[in-house]
C-alpha cells in the first residue's frame, strides 16, 4: 500500500544526503543550509511516497504563502524509475486538499544544447502534461537556464499573480538568483 508522509527537518537531511545529491545535478541543488533555514520558518516541506516501507519518490516545496507553492524537487528513486511512481505522486498532490496552487520550473526544449538533452526536456515535458500539468504563457530565465513554467490545469494563477508568487518565492530561498521573464 501506498503513503504518503511529510518529512521533518531531520529526517529531510537523509533524503537530501541519500538521494537528492544524486538525482539533480549541482548546480540545481540548493545547498543544505539554505532549505534547512526555510524549514525552520515554516516555509518549506517535503512529502515521501513510501510503500512496503520503502521510499519510491519524493517531492519538495517551498513557498512565501502556503496556497501557492513552487515544486522545488521532485524525484523517482533512480533505480525504480519509468514504472510509475512519479505519476502516482503528482496525482495525489492534485487530489491533495491541501495543496492549492502548485508551481513548477521545467527546461526549455527550445534552448537545449543538443539532440539528447532535447529528447530529455522534451519527454519530462510531456511527463507533466499527462499528469495533468499545463504549460503557462510565462517562462523564466533562473539563473542562466531558461525554464517553462506549469500549473496544474485547474490553476487559478494570472500570469501576473504566477511570476509574482515565484519571485517572492526565490527572493526567500535564493535571494542572488536572478529571474527574467521572457
Amino acid at each position: 500500500m501506498m503513503v504518503f508522509r511529510n518529512l521533518s527537518e531531520s529526517d529531510f537531511e537523509s533524503i537530501y544526503y541519500q538521494h537528492m545529491v544524486n538525482d539533480f545535478p549541482e548546480n540545481e541543488l540548493k545547498e543544505i543550509e539554505i532549505i534547512k533555514r526555510a524549514f525552520k520558518k515554516g516555509k518549506y516541506a517535503c512529502v515521501v511516497m513510501e510503500e512496503d516501507d520503502d521510499i519510491r519518490a519524493y517531492a519538495c516545496f517551498s513557498w512565501v504563502h502556503p496556497e501557492v507553492q513552487i515544486l522545488d524537487y521532485l524525484a523517482v528513486v533512480s533505480d525504480i524509475r519509468g514504472k510509475g511512481y512519479g505519476s502516482q505522486l503528482l496525482h495525489w498532490l492534485k487530489g491533495n486538499p491541501e495543496v492549492k496552487e502548485i508551481i513548477l520550473e521545467s527546461e526549455d526544449p527550445d534552448f537545449s544544447k543538443n539532440k539528447i538533452e532535447k529528447e530529455i526536456r522534451t519527454r519530462r515535458l510531456s511527463f507533466y502534461q499527462k499528469n495533468g500539468m499545463k504549460k503557462r504563457e510565462t517562462s523564466v530565465v533562473l539563473g542562466d537556464v531558461e525554464f517553462n513554467i506549469f500549473t496544474f490545469d485547474d490553476s487559478n494563477l494570472s500570469e501576473k499573480e504566477l511570476l509574482k508568487e515565484m519571485l517572492m518565492i526565490y527572493q526567500q530561498t535564493s535571494p542572488n538568483l536572478q529571474v527574467i521573464p521572457y
